[in-house]
């Protein structure tokens, strides 16, 4: 329907017309409310949600404007350009707000104007992008460096949006991620090597060379960053890739990063104790949920391979001493000792 010729077209009945003032006033709100522009006014205050002094701002002159046309509707028809006008700065005000919350980089213009039906769903988001954030920080960089980082969960978009482009993503952009990958393997001790057995070494090589090394290999996740070779894991396999991968093992998914917030992260894992060393060197995530208790934990590869020993060596002492073999050569002893006299030397 085409409201203007209407609302002209009531202008020239109400001026030749006495005696149907109230019929006439109800033709003009039946043409109001089948006016395009006015109902899209009507939408936009009722769909969106206006913040801040900019947005309450918009709000107040578009609701003074919709109630202004009912109320003194033989003006209607010159309210109309001021009403499509004031239509068109708050969807441009929102357009170019819902353009700032889509950016992937920080900004600092305030966001005044957000379709309700969006707000719910850019509060999950940027909870969202905080956790990952100081997932992310921690992965490369450990928990010592999201320490001044904080995150209140009953805060409100407002809030979010700006702790996570003035603290959170500022955070991120500083990190450096390594250049480098690191790769944990097992060898076979020998010759005078204290213990004997297997035990686990590191090195660091470049990203080429381990996805070079690693594609072929039967892998699993064992973390976002990290893989373990199941077939080295399965047949305990020497001098081979046993696990790998760039930056700390984790124990929180990324979305759920903000739970290193809480404090108590765990970061050197105590060693395993007896009932603990009956069974095999499990999968390094086992491994690690064992030896944290269950607890949050960020352990660099450093503590994983230190961890990882603490086992094989401990299990290795543990058969030895139950079969009643010197823990430095394996040789039988018959009088329970631990290890064998002659391995000791005296000046007495």
């Amino acid at each position: 329907m085409n409201t203007d010729k209407v609302l002209y077209f009531l202008d020239v009945l109400a001026q030749n017309t006495s005696g149907k003032g109230q019929v006439i006033a109800d033709l003009y709100t039946r043409a109001l409310n089948g006016s395009d522009a006015v109902n899209t006014l009507k939408s936009y205050l009722n769909e969106y949600d206006y913040y801040r002094e900019t947005g309450q701002s918009l709000y107040n002159d578009g609701l003074e404007m919709y109630n202004k046309v009912f109320a003194d509707p033989s003006n209607a028809l010159e309210l109309m350009p001021q009403i499509r006008q004031m239509t068109q700065k708050i969807k441009n005000k929102a357009d170019s707000c819902r353009d700032l919350l889509m950016s992937s980089e920080p900004f600092m213009d305030p966001v005044d104007v957000i379709k309700n039906k969006d707000t719910i769903a850019c509060m999950r988001a940027y909870r969202t992008i905080a956790a990952v954030c100081v997932y992310l920080i921690a992965l490369y960089e450990g928990p010592k460096s999201i320490d001044l980082l904080s995150w209140n969960d009953t805060a409100g978009i407002q809030e979010r949006i700006y702790a996570v482009n003035t603290k959170f993503l500022p955070a991120l952009m500083r990190v450096q991620r390594p250049s480098y990958w690191w790769v944990i393997r097992k060898k076979r001790l020998g010759g005078k090597a204290l213990f004997g057995g297997d035990a686990f070494y590191l090195s660091y090589e470049s990203p080429r060379t381990v996805d070079i090394m690693c594609s072929g290999l039967n892998k699993e996740a064992i973390g976002t960053h990290s893989f373990l070779n199941v077939r080295a894991f399965e047949l305990e396999e020497n001098d081979v890739p046993y696990c790998w991968g760039i930056g700390n093992l984790i124990s929180v998914s990324p979305d759920m990063g903000l739970d290193l917030l809480q404090g108590n992260i765990t970061v050197d894992p105590r060693c395993p104790q007896g009932a603990e060393l009956e069974k095999k060197l499990p999968s390094p995530v086992e491994c690690l949920r064992t030896l944290t208790n269950g607890g949050i934990y960020c352990i660099s590869p450093e503590n994983l391979l230190l961890s990882m020993n603490r086992w094989q060596t401990g299990r290795e002492i543990e058969i030895r001493k139950r079969s009643h073999n010197c823990l430095f050569c394996g040789k039988y002893q018959r009088d329970g000792r631990l290890v064998c006299r002659s391995h000791f030397t005296s000046e007495l």
